[in-house]
């Protein structure tokens, strides 16, 4: 069997704070790689899964006192902020946006091997890459209302000193039968 079509982002590499940090998905979706969360989002994606995106604290940067403070104020944002309530509204918009940069030629590719799968396959390939898509362009939405709460507590985003640091990310959803959702290695 072939392995996912068209999720681009297999990896799922997004640049944060204005190319700052780099937030990643691990292969699969068992267990948690992100443990003790800076902050956690709790979300019923458009199919009706009910996922939790993880995301970790900044690390491994050159000042490592400045990444320290960066993540209590994410933490304390986290806290007290209703991040569903903010981000809800604004996750069809980035979305469209994250399709909009996938370039003709990747579009046409994606149509040709979407055309050579069984009809069951191209099914689940096409569920798999809407899923993916939703939970990119919720990671994507998070990533910015962290920036500008960096911001509004006084932090330069972009700033020189989240160079060579990085953070990541981490969605688990569950289906509707309380099944955890698992559509395979490098979703």
């Amino acid at each position: 069997r072939r392995g996912r079509i068209g999720f681009a982002a297999g990896a799922l590499a997004v640049l944060l704070v204005g190319g700052a940090g780099v937030a990643t998905a691990p292969d699969g979706f068992g267990a948690w790689s992100i443990e003790e969360p800076v902050g956690a989002v709790s979300f019923t994606m458009s199919n009706g899964f009910e996922c939790e995106l993880r995301f970790s604290g900044y690390r491994n940067g050159p000042d490592p006192a400045f990444l320290s403070e960066v993540n209590r104020t994410l933490d304390e944002w986290y806290r007290t902020t209703d991040v569903v309530g903010e981000a809800q509204s604004l996750v069809p918009e980035r979305q469209e946006e994250y399709l909009a940069l996938r370039s003709p030629e990747e579009r046409t590719e994606l149509d040709r091997q979407l055309a050579e799968l069984s009809p069951q396959e191209r099914a689940e390939a096409i569920a798999h890459n809407e899923f993916a898509d939703e939970w990119t362009a919720w990671t994507l939405v998070v990533a910015d209302l962290e920036a500008q709460a960096l911001r509004d507590a006084g932090f330069a985003v972009p700033d020189p000193r989240f160079v060579g640091s990085d953070a990541s990310s981490q969605i688990q959803c569950f289906e509707g039968d309380g099944r955890l959702n698992d559509f395979g290695a490098g979703s």
